[in-house]
């Protein structure tokens, strides 16, 4: 078995939204480059992106260098990248660290027609439920520990602002059709096709 974190347990969310013939793909906030990894096997390359230096340099480090994976460091909501360039866009664990409306407006806006984002996000618990799925998500999480390779992040972590109401809203404000998931271990999922 591979590495595991709660982040990585939904990288296969994602992964199942590429859209098929993907060229060129943008991993927001990559982090050590661990989707980014994974994406460059469905798609004919990936730019990697993340503002913090010292966990660019560790996914640098720790990719072949045949991956097709540029790492680019910089600020996503900011790098001069133009619209309409990607097939594609994940963000994973990286919205709560932006500003949420700007970053989904950001990031419609650099996909093609026809293209994806996909994001695995961090919620603040607010409702019955987050706290019925919190108090399930703990021995879980305890297990998946024990069972499974745990690896840390090795990034920057940021409480989450939002709620998942609150995100919900900003999607539907600038995703037209997009879907919200809540799941289990903490995490939501968001995946929205650009028409």
């Amino acid at each position: 078995m591979g590495q595991w974190n709660h982040n990585i347990q939904y990288h296969d969310v994602l992964l199942r939204a590429v859209p098929s013939r993907c060229q060129h793909s943008l991993d927001a906030g990559c982090g050590t480059g661990s989707f980014a990894r994974q994406l460059a096997l469905r798609s004919g390359e990936v730019i990697a992106i993340d503002a913090d230096y010292d966990t660019l340099e560790r996914g640098r480090m720790a990719t072949p260098a045949e991956t097709r994976v540029t790492f680019v460091r910089g600020d996503v909501m900011t790098h001069p990248f133009c619209d309409n360039s990607f097939d594609f866009i994940a963000a994973v664990a990286t919205l709560h660290h932006l500003p949420l409306g700007p970053a989904l407006t950001r990031f419609r806006d650099l996909l093609k027609s026809g293209g994806v984002l996909g994001a695995i996000g961090l919620y603040r618990a607010r409702t019955a439920k987050d706290f019925a799925l919190a108090a399930a998500a703990l021995p879980t999480s305890w297990a998946m520990r024990r069972l499974r390779d745990y690896t840390d992040v090795e990034a920057p972590l940021q409480e989450p602002r939002e709620t998942l109401h609150e995100i919900r809203t900003a999607c539907d404000a600038t995703l037209h059709g997009g879907t919200v998931r809540q799941h289990l271990l903490f995490r939501y999922s968001l995946v929205w096709r650009k028409p």
